[in-house]
């Protein structure tokens, strides 16, 4: 009987072993998979999330990294340098020999470019006495939206007006019009219409009368000193993780926009978002590379939004949701990759690439423009057209004419009161309305400045460019 009973203990406290041994070790396996699951998990939120936060993050980046290589020296060449709350001018009328990096830049304005920071006080930018002449500065805040000064909004009297940042509360002198911006620093980019060679200086004039000065060194009618640029690295944040580490700076100082909210909060479980100090150094290799695959994934939809084409409006695609992008992120983003823009109200940019007969634009034929007695392009402003070659620059043609329009010398209408505009490579018989075009394949825009409401909702369309015939041999 004890023998048994020894036995059974035995078989007794070997049972209980194998299952403590068993508890054990199914608790390890529990354990593992659960690390397990959780790196995977961190890994996939992070690429995928991930591409979210490129796409939201691409203007913000894409400014601070214009913003620094703009207001540094980086180079001994570079084209564009002031320091930060100060116009950089640029000197020439655009051609294709002084567009430099511009994309299809438009020869029928002088530009002027600043980059504003009211952290510490408000922003005063004097504006001419413009005399009636078109000028317009678009203040660009970190998420590419944007507001105007200039005649449409504010007329074109000598004026004073003050940027002031988010929360700012204070006094602003007599006779400066307070203008408040949703970021505490962004891009401003000015137009000052000149009609060609003939009025560069007095429009040049115009420019070099626009300055800006912070609210403690405004002196009204007194232009303040311009410093030194500081030195600098150029930054190149767009393909790196340094991209999240100027996202998650900017999302932990910006104010919070309504109806993020929940955007943010995913933002936070991957480390870029504004409740959290993102730590490149802190990352497991596997999430390192999925921010990265992130960014790769990123940057290709934004490349491939800029490439794709948009509803036309017989046959010319127009964009008219430019400066007000909502939850739009990926159009947001890829009008920022394409050079940011005006409000359609200020301007309309209708572009093709098509002839009326769906081919494409070829300096090889020969091409016409007919509007029709009473359907000139309705707009406050002006109207003009520029062609392209297919990367966006201008080709130099013998007279050097890089647009026409309403401002043209010498413009020749029909008896009917119609005008006819001829597109194309060779010299035609009467080049009063020649608009030279590049040898080979080429994009035309028209640029609408001020557009009528016709304009602005399709009642009015632009008449398509129509083939004339192959240029024989």
């Amino acid at each position: 009987m004890k023998k048994t009973l020894a036995l059974v203990l035995v078989a007794l406290l070997l049972v209980g072993g194998l299952l403590v041994y068993l508890t054990w070790d199914t608790g390890k396996l529990v354990a593992s998979r659960r690390q397990h699951n959780d790196a995977l998990i961190a890994e996939k939120m992070a690429e995928h999330i991930g591409v979210l936060a490129y796409l939201y993050g691409y203007p913000l980046v894409d400014m601070a990294r214009q913003m620094h290589n703009e207001t540094h020296r980086i180079s001994e060449d570079q084209q564009t340098l002031a320091p930060v709350n100060r116009f950089y001018r640029f000197p020439d009328l655009v051609t294709p020999q002084t567009q430099a990096n511009f994309r299809a830049p438009n020869n029928d304005t002088l530009y002027y470019t600043a980059w504003y920071d009211v952290r510490e006080e408000p922003l005063v930018i004097h504006t001419p006495d413009t005399g009636g002449r078109y000028f317009t500065i678009a203040v660009t805040n970190q998420f590419a939206e944007v507001t105007h000064i200039g005649r449409r909004t504010t007329g074109t009297d000598e004026q004073y007006f003050a940027l002031t940042g988010p929360g700012w509360q204070g006094t602003l002198p007599p006779g400066v019009q307070q203008v408040p911006v949703d970021t505490p620093t962004g891009w401003l980019l000015g137009r000052m219409l000149v009609d060609g060679k003939a009025d560069f200086d007095e429009a040049m004039a115009l420019v070099n009368a626009v300055w800006a000065a912070g609210l403690s060194e405004f002196t009204p009618g007194l232009r303040p000193a311009m410093p030194t640029p500081p030195r600098g690295e150029p930054l190149e944040p767009l393909d790196s993780l340094a991209f999240f580490d100027i996202l998650n700076s900017n999302l932990r100082t910006l104010p919070r926009r309504l109806g993020e909210d929940a955007l943010m909060a995913q933002f936070d479980a991957i480390g870029v978002g504004p409740g959290v100090d993102f730590d490149a150094e802190a990352l497991s290799p596997a999430t390192r590379q999925s921010l990265l695959a992130a960014i790769d994934e990123g940057r290709a939809i934004v490349e491939a939004s800029t490439a794709r084409t948009i509803a036309d409006v017989n046959g010319w695609m127009i964009s008219r949701n430019i400066g007000r992008y909502g939850f739009d992120y990926m159009h947001r983003a890829s009008v920022a990759r394409g050079g940011y823009g005006n409000l359609p109200e200020e301007s309309l940019y209708p572009a093709t690439l098509f002839d009326a007969e769906g081919a494409m634009l070829s300096g090889e034929h020969r091409y016409r423009m007919h509007f029709a007695p009473g359907q000139l392009p309705p707009v406050d402003g002006f109207w003009s057209l520029s062609v392209y070659t297919l990367d966006a620059k201008l080709a130099p043609n013998p007279i050097e004419r890089y647009s026409i329009g309403d401002r043209s010398d010498q413009l020749q209408f029909n008896s009917d009161g119609s005008l006819t505009l001829y597109l194309q490579h060779t010299p035609p018989d009467e080049q009063a309305n020649w608009l030279p075009t590049p040898a080979g394949h080429f994009l035309a825009v028209m640029r609408l400045y001020e557009p009528a409401k016709a304009a602005l909702t399709d009642a009015y369309q632009l008449p398509r460019i129509e083939r004339v015939e192959p240029i024989e041999d």
